[in-house]
């Protein structure tokens, strides 16, 4: 009986052990599966470069390249400009045919996959006063398109001329969610634009500006997410999912110890608002560590 009962006991102590160092491998496993794909995105990302070639914008991602036909205008009347930064880029275009000065900026995020337009910023400036409208766009796939076809885009959003510098942010359903206001006067706003300070950014619909923010985490376009986001937590500091949204671009962008304090506010939030903690996601957990 001695011996049945030694058995038994060693048996079931190196079961555990075996069991608790699977665990731990898993758990590794993860971490390491977890750290390769963001390696191989971000390998993506810095072995592409993009490059204008007479009238077509080139995308050479490990030697091979991929061709953007006609979306570099510079006729008399319409000059393009590629802003280059990092992991994304613009296309500026200015027009100076008629009375009112037209600039529209495109952002795109790029990888090896290929070129997906994020935004659409229009700006028109004249004797009435000043347009600006932000418009994203979603996961608008740049394959066979060209400048006439983003010109498209947007075009029934509201034109309203102000006399101050004053834009408005819509979402992909074309939506209105966000205000921007500038302390720069008109002349000096479309001379400078894009390079311009910060605006005061009011939200007036969280839920699509929250939904835009993770739509736009979803197309990896992080950096973008990331701006809406700290707007909305700074707006809406009880706005839980926010947080954990905010966390979760925190991590794809390698700011780990933003994510970490995003994370553990979420988790505080959740606890203080009574909400279920059981649909608090594993990740969380697994990254506050």
């Amino acid at each position: 009986m001695k011996y049945l009962l030694l058995i038994c006991f060693f048996v079931f102590f190196f079961g555990s052990c075996e069991n608790s160092n699977k665990e731990k491998i898993t758990k590794i496993s993860n971490t390491k599966q977890e750290k390769s794909v963001q390696d191989l995105k971000e390998k993506n990302i810095s072995e592409c470069k993009i490059q204008i070639r007479n009238q077509d914008l080139i995308l050479i991602c490990n030697g091979k390249e991929t061709i953007y036909k006609d979306l570099i205008i510079n006729k008399m009347s319409i000059s393009t400009e590629l802003i280059q930064n990092d992991n994304w880029f613009s296309l500026l275009y200015e027009s100076n045919a008629s009375a009112i000065k037209i600039k529209e900026k495109y952002d795109f995020i790029y990888s090896s996959i290929g070129i997906v337009l994020v935004s659409k910023e229009v700006v028109k400036f004249g004797k009435d006063g000043l347009v600006l409208n932000k418009l994203f766009v979603e996961n608008y796939d740049m394959s066979q398109k060209t400048y006439d076809d983003l010109l498209t885009l947007g075009n029934t959003l509201k034109e309203e001329f102000n006399k101050k510098p004053i834009g408005y942010v819509y979402d992909s359903k074309n939506i209105l969610f966000a205000k921007m206001t500038y302390k720069i006067s008109l002349e000096d706003f479309y001379v400078d634009y894009p390079k311009l300070g910060n605006a005061y950014f009011k939200i007036n619909n969280v839920e699509s500006a929250n939904n835009q923010a993770f739509s736009l985490e979803k197309i990896e376009a992080n950096n973008f997410s990331k701006s809406l986001l700290k707007e909305i937590v700074l707006q809406y500091p009880d706005r839980t999912v926010a947080f954990l949204n905010l966390a979760d671009v925190d991590w794809k962008l390698n700011t780990k110890e933003d994510a970490k304090k995003n994370y553990k506010t979420y988790i505080s939030l959740m606890k203080s608002q009574n909400k279920d903690l059981s649909k608090i996601p594993q990740r969380v957990y697994d990254r506050i560590k």
